[in-house]
């Protein structure tokens, strides 16, 4: 793969991995610190173990174990299904249509007058890397702080429907 060139000060540089760590443990499971540091570097990073370390502390990255085994780094805070109300999965599973996601949003759509109740109780909810959602009659809008962010969310939101 291609070197990545980053210039600019340290805080960008900073900001630029952390979002590269976020795509990544969404992406592909990254077992460990080893992993993480291998897969940084391929994508042009430089970092060290050590930088790997503080990041990881930083970003509140933990391990979770797979169910057929072996385990994956996520978000502390990432969308956990079991975490999320009673309420806001029947309202949900009953009034959503369909779910899609571009970029860094997420474009949920709805049965006719649904989308404020859906909307609502999304917002009751604490989400991470949601910058905000808007409601119309049948569409719903959620910009997500990163693609990585919206990809999570899009895949949460899909097995809550999906739920039986």
């Amino acid at each position: 793969m291609a070197k990545k060139a980053y210039a600019g000060n340290e805080k960008n540089i900073r900001a630029k991995r952390f979002e590269e760590i976020r795509r990544l443990i969404a992406e592909e499971e990254i077992e460990n610190q080893q992993d993480l540091l291998k897969r940084l570097n391929e994508e042009g990073y430089g970092v060290t173990q050590g930088t790997v370390s503080r990041d990881i502390r930083d970003l509140k990255l933990v391990r979770v174990a797979l169910p057929g085994g072996g385990h994956r780094y996520r978000e502390a805070n990432a969308f956990d299904d079991e975490h999320l109300s009673d309420r806001f999965k029947s309202i949900f599973k009953n009034a959503v249509t369909s779910i899609d996601s571009a970029i860094n949003q997420v474009v949920i759509k709805t049965y006719s007058g649904m989308a404020g109740a859906v909307c609502a109780s999304m917002d009751s909810l604490k989400w991470d890397g949601l910058l905000g959602t808007i409601a119309g009659d049948d569409t719903i809008l959620v910009v997500m702080r990163t693609e990585s962010h919206a990809l999570s969310l899009a895949r949460v939101l899909a097995a809550v429907k999906n739920e039986k």
